[in-house]
Parts: C-alpha cells; sequence; structure tokens
C-alpha cells in the first residue's frame, strides 16, 4: 500500500523526535495523497501502527 510507505517514508525522515504527531502525519500524507479515500482516522490508525512498529511515542492530538 502506498499509503504505509508514505508514512514510514515520514517516520524515517522524522527519526531525530521520538514523537508523532498523529495530526501532523495525517496532514502530510493528505498532502501526498490528495484523493485518498481513506478517512482520518483509517489514516490516523495506520500511522499509530506504523509508529509502534518502529518504537516511536504517539501524540493523540486533536486538530486545532
Amino acid at each position: 500500500m502506498d499509503i504505509r510507505r508514505a508514512i514510514v517514508g515520514y517516520l524515517i525522515d522524522h527519526v531525530d523526535n521520538p514523537s508523532v504527531s498523529i495530526f501532523e502525519v495525517t496532514n502530510a500524507v493528505r498532502e501526498m495523497f490528495p484523493l485518498c479515500d481513506l478517512t482520518d482516522w483509517q489514516i490516523g490508525d495506520l500511522i499509530a501502527k506504523s509508529a509502534i512498529d518502529a518504537g516511536f511515542a504517539i501524540d493523540f492530538d486533536a486538530a486545532p
């Protein structure tokens, strides 16, 4: 799945920060895939699973 690869790529690019913002990564995914059919909740779930697998802490932040 291209979206999961994009999420992993984002995590790799931001490996210096041990905490991942679901909101920020969701926005980045939306910019990369503007026609994505997944909901923000579904993207957030993929982000959380990928980040946890990679050993990141998760920031379950809300949209401003």
